[in-house]
């Protein structure tokens, strides 16, 4: 590093460059004089703005005249030498820009490389300032610095574009947010350490103070830290610092203790550190860290700064602490042990401490990274087990009847086997376990009672059923179809009048097409679901008995009770559309569908059979499913598009030609879980059916017999509970009389407007306990939400005022949304609001909804379920409800992001009601 320009000296590279540049501005002449030591070795060569500057050492008049003799115009020439402009006289000094020898200082110098005019009183007084001011030439860039406002130099305009141009700081103000997101960048440190070494500790050290000023009260610790090289140090430091500073009046000497122990980071600061600095660096980190966790691109880093500062609070001996933050890793640990508490004694503690712990989870800022692949597993483990607490909570629903039963199973137990299977991948920590082990043991009991009743009341209607006239659904329940009579009585009619592309996933259960259609709808690729306009719910289906491919998909596929292999499907198949004026129809089962050409994701035959407008229907068969029942993992496999083969690229084509798809099975499964019992007999039909020949049938059996039992002579033994079998283990079974093997899931998707006629827009058909919490005001279990289901030819959809349970009225008071729809402040607002497409009821159903949710607020998706109203349009139907609940326009419901947020002291006073609770 040169060494700066006192009346005699060295004349560095940096002072040199701003001269020639000064003189470029003012004079016509290429040859400067300066004052200096004129030592032989300063003679160098240089380049400035793309020309050549040849400083040479003069000693005497004579040395003078000689250079400029030798000095050719295309570069300049500085001069450097100790004479007196006495001694070298009038006719040397008049070949010298400026007519004189220069004593150039060097904020001289940094003035003219900031194009300035003066310097500014605090730079002008900064300590070392001619250090400062020599490191400031030194590190000049090549395109120079930007020029200084106003003429006038600056401290922050000086020292910011050292900051910017040298440390990779952001160009404008900056606070202590910024600052800390600086040091976290990989290459902060490493920039410091340059710029020390390039420009002197003095520059260093004053751009440091200049910087750290900014941060406040967090300047005494932020300094010494980055003044010793610990840049990366300070975020993880500040986040420990935030857990010690906010320590509970009960933990204050741990955290003290804890202090003193991390104190010798910041020891060495010139200036006393305080608590209060201590606190502002933690608060700060907090802010910073929590926009890092939800931008995926630097949530990595965010989530290792974490680490990193409970690393630290364990060396402080403090790691308890960390236990109760909101961001650390171990703060989501002790929510989940708080909540694993609660459902190890559910359903005594009560679902408000179920829903509060769960509530401290779901605030946690881990919990629902932006980043799904970074997801702890225990969250959804947990929130899986919370959705079947709440499902618990309510009172068991019994079916009256067969048809009841099998829609009781495609719309409530098949959330609860999606639910099960999630909760069931368990956790490595025995204590988190055994919460989930009681609600998982208390599922399987209620689900246990209810596959027993449900396979009585099949074994019941089987055998009464001997003369179904074939095309109808089972008797006095319209959307519930015998197997036989899906394909001529709902899928040939849709596909005469909109082109249908039907997907068969052998073995999908309903749970498995719960867990899939949401995926389908969920990825904003233009799919909606549609039902028939009768029903508020998803059809189902009766498979074949036992409940068999060979037996289902040929009775599915010819529309007829019939059992045979793929040639028997393609002729069914083809006498099915042609009686329905299907001229062209196309099926493909899996040699087909494996065999496209390489590069292609679908067979050409497939691709055209689906483009082709004059293919009415074109029919695939989907093996995926069932062949994971052989030897892969049903329960552990998140179903989606991309988890079952040719799906997505079958649907991508579908969209493309405007197919209606129905995506149907023809049978479900059950899940081994290696708790199982096997039983050996001779003749068996498969791992789950047995002749009825042989042995007694026990209580975990049913007994079936009649024409839709095409096995066994007509007459065969199922299995019922899923812990039994009669074959050897596999990763799962069908054949049995289980609701999760018996019910046939249908599912039926448009893209785009253009819906058949009889049919609508369904609304998300999750049930309200999968995403709505239950209130926290009281720990008494809910109402029932079914009760006894009782046939009857309607579609059976329990009162949303049943479901919501927690602000039914009792006693004979009114539930807070039944009192605001009968206000008369409400009917004012109908009168000045004009036409509402929502009703008082759907209003009442949604008030009391929001009144039970924790916060009295609730995701889009459950609202559209309340409303049962399609998820695309819950935005259009909030708007409805606002216009008549937002009086003069106090936003007493609101839209914010993904929720919908009702201000219940706002209702209460608009409207004149009192809320309960």
């Amino acid at each position: 590093m040169s060494i700066a320009v006192g009346q005699t000296g060295a004349v560095s590279n940096a002072v040199v460059r701003s001269l020639v540049a000064n003189a470029r501005k003012h004079s016509n002449q290429r040859v400067l004089a300066v004052r200096g030591e004129p030592a032989p070795d300063i003679e160098r060569r240089l380049t400035d703005a793309g020309q050549t500057i040849h400083v040479l050492p003069c000693v005497s008049a004579l040395a003078m005249r000689d250079a400029l003799y030798q000095h050719t115009p295309e570069e300049w020439l500085v001069i450097v030498t100790d004479r007196s402009e006495e001694d070298l006289g009038p006719g040397l000094l008049s070949h010298f820009a400026f007519q004189r020898i220069q004593a150039p200082g060097a904020w001289d110098a940094v003035r003219e490389r900031f194009s300035a005019d003066r310097l500014d009183r605090a730079l002008a007084q900064v300590p070392h300032r001619m250090a400062v001011a020599q490191g400031l030439l030194t590190i000049t860039p090549d395109d120079g610095w930007p020029a200084a406002p106003g003429s006038v130099l600056t401290k922050d305009h000086a020292f910011g574009a050292v900051a910017t141009r040298k440390l990779g700081l952001p160009a404008g103000p900056l606070d202590v947010v910024s600052l800390l997101a600086w040091t976290f960048q990989n290459n902060a440190e490493a920039r410091l350490t340059e710029l020390r070494d390039l420009a002197g500790s003095e520059l260093a050290d004053a751009v440091l103070d200049w910087l750290t000023a900014k941060a406040g009260q967090a300047q005494a610790p932020l300094r010494e830290l980055l003044r010793a090289g610990q840049g990366k140090d300070v975020l993880p430091l500040g986040l420990a610092l935030h857990t010690l500073t906010t320590a509970t009046p009960r933990e204050r000497q741990a955290a003290d203790l804890g202090l003193a122990r991390l104190e010798h980071l910041w020891q060495g600061s010139p200036s006393p550190v305080s608590r209060n600095n201590l606190a502002a660096l933690g608060t700060a980190s907090m802010s910073l860290v929590k926009t890092m966790l939800g931008r995926p691109a630097t949530w990595q880093e965010s989530h290792a700064a974490l680490q990193a500062a409970e690393r630290l609070l364990g060396k402080a001996q403090a790691s308890d602490l960390a236990a109760n933050s909101a961001v650390l890793p171990a703060g989501l640990t002790k929510a989940l042990r708080k909540l694993a508490g609660a459902l190890r004694s559910f359903p005594a503690s009560g679902i408000g401490a179920v829903e509060s712990a769960w509530a401290v989870v779901q605030d946690h800022a881990l919990a629902y990274p932006v980043r799904a692949d970074a997801q702890d597993s225990r969250v959804e483990v947990f929130h899986s087990a919370v959705r079947l607490a709440r499902w618990l909570n309510a009172a068991e629903a019994t079916p009256a009847g067969f048809a009841q039963a099998v829609l009781l199973q495609a719309r409530e137990y098949a959330w609860v086997d999606v639910a099960y299977n999630d909760a069931a991948a368990g956790v490595s920590d025995e204590e988190l376990a055994e919460g989930l082990g009681n609600i998982l043991r208390l599922t399987e009991e209620r689900r246990r009672s209810y596959d027993r009743a449900f396979a009585s009341l099949l074994a019941a209607w089987t055998s009464a059923d001997s003369s179904i006239p074939g095309a109808k659904a089972v008797t006095k329940e319209k959307h519930v179809w015998p197997l036989e009579n899906l394909l001529p009585g709902v899928i040939a009619p849709l596909a005469a009048s909109h082109n249908t592309l039907l997907l068969v996933l052998d073995g999908m259960s309903a749970a498995t097409a719960a867990e899939l259609a949401s995926g389908i709808l969920r990825s904003n690729e233009g799919w909606e679901e549609i039902l028939p306009q009768s029903s508020e719910h998803r059809m189902a289906a009766v498979a074949v008995l036992p409940t068999l491919t060979t037996l289902s998909r040929a009775s599915l596929l010819n529309g007829r009770l019939i059992s045979g292999g793929q040639s028997v499907e393609a002729s069914g198949l083809a006498t099915v559309a042609k009686s329905h004026g299907i001229a062209r129809h196309a099926l493909f089962h899996k040699a087909p569908l494996d065999s496209s050409r390489p590069g292609l994701a679908l067979q050409d035959d497939i691709a055209t059979a689906i483009a082709d407008p004059e293919t009415k229907l074109v029919a695939c068969v989907l093996n995926t499913i069932d062949d994971a029942l052989d030897k892969s993992d049903p329960a552990g496999t998140t179903w989606t598009p991309e988890t079952i083969r040719h799906l997505r690229p079958l649907l991508a084509a579908a969209q493309s030609a405007g197919r209606t798809v129905v995506l149907t099975s023809d049978h479900g499964h059950i899940v081994e879980r290696r708790r199982g019992e096997l039983r050996s007999f001779g003749s068996v039909s498969s791992a789950r059916s047995r002749s009825a020949d042989e042995g007694t049938v026990s209580a975990d059996e049913v007994l079936v017999a009649g024409r839709r039992v095409l096995a066994e002579g007509g007459r065969a033994v199922l299995a019922v509970d899923e812990t039994l079998r009669y074959g050897p283990v596999k990763a799962g079974y069908h054949g049995g009389a289980s609701p999760a093997e018996v019910v046939v899931p249908i599912v039926v998707l448009v893209s785009g407007d253009d819906i058949p006629e009889g049919w609508k827009l369904a609304a998300p058909q999750e049930p309200l306990w999968w995403s709505i919490a239950v209130s926290d005001r009281s720990d008494a279990p809910l109402p029932a939400r079914n009760g006894k289901l009782t046939e009857s030819s309607k579609d059976h959809t329990p009162s949303l005022l049943e479901e919501l349970g927690a602000e039914q009225p009792s006693d004979g008071e009114t539930s807070i949304g039944a009192a605001v729809v009968s206000s008369q402040t409400f009917k004012a607002q109908k009168t000045v609001s004009g036409r509402v497409g929502l009703s008082d009821q759907q209003v009442a159903a949604l008030l009391d909804a929001l009144v039970s949710a924790p916060g009295t607020r609730m995701p889009r998706d459950a609202a559209a379920v309340v409303l049962q109203v399609p998820a695309a349009r819950i935005n259009g139907a909030v708007a409805q409800a606002q216009k008549l609940l937002n009086v003069e326009g106090y936003g007493v419901l609101r839209i914010d992001g993904p929720l919908v947020i009702l201000d219940k002291q706002l209702l209460t006073e608009q409207f004149g009601v009192k809320a309960r609770g």
